[in-house]
């Protein structure tokens, strides 16, 4: 059953019929590329999760310029986004989106470096875009990774190095990096 078929735009309460429903075309809600849905939070979180939300999907958005991009990024790092931007990375489904919110946590430049193993793992994704912007979080880190940290690491990425250059080579880094201590 289509939901699309009965739906009807009178069956709305009034306070939520305005200006902003007839622009709303129903078939186009599950077209992936009119709208975006991405739930990171809840209803409960605080206002700054809600901020740091909104702001997520301004990066996301298609139709958002760079200017409001970049305003979104400094905003992000002024509140510290890390877990936000971790948990709209580990719930978005859209590789295209994934790999922007990814490129978000190195363009503002927060710290990731207590979820190295997590970017060691995105690396392995079989989407280009995803995996490199992965690889630039890991490579921008500032932080050095104790030995056991970087030992696990090659043990995610060994596996995918004959399919997946950058695993392979964020791999050779790594074990020079381990044999030069």
């Amino acid at each position: 059953m289509n939901p699309i078929e009965n739906f009807n735009l009178d069956d709305l309460p009034e306070e939520l019929k305005g200006d902003i429903v007839p622009e709303i075309d129903p078939e186009k809600l599950f077209d992936e590329k009119e709208y975006a849905t991405l739930i990171i939070g809840n209803e409960s979180g605080s206002k700054k999760d809600i901020l740091n939300a909104d702001l997520i999907t301004v990066l996301i958005s298609e139709k958002t310029s760079r200017e409001e991009k970049d305003e979104a990024l400094v905003l992000l790092k002024t509140n510290h986004a890390t877990d936000m931007l971790l948990k709209a990375i580990a719930k978005t489904k859209n590789v295209k989106q994934k790999a922007t919110i990814i490129a978000a946590c190195w363009e503002t430049g927060l710290d990731f470096s207590k979820d190295y193993l997590t970017f060691i793992e995105l690396i392995c994704s079989s989407d280009f875009n995803v995996s490199f912007e992965a690889f630039t979080v890991i490579t921008e880190m500032e932080s050095n990774m104790d030995k056991d940290t970087l030992m696990k690491a090659i043990a995610i990425l060994k596996p995918h190095c004959g399919k997946n250059n950058l695993a392979k080579e964020l791999s050779d880094m790594i074990t020079t990096n381990i044999n030069a201590s």
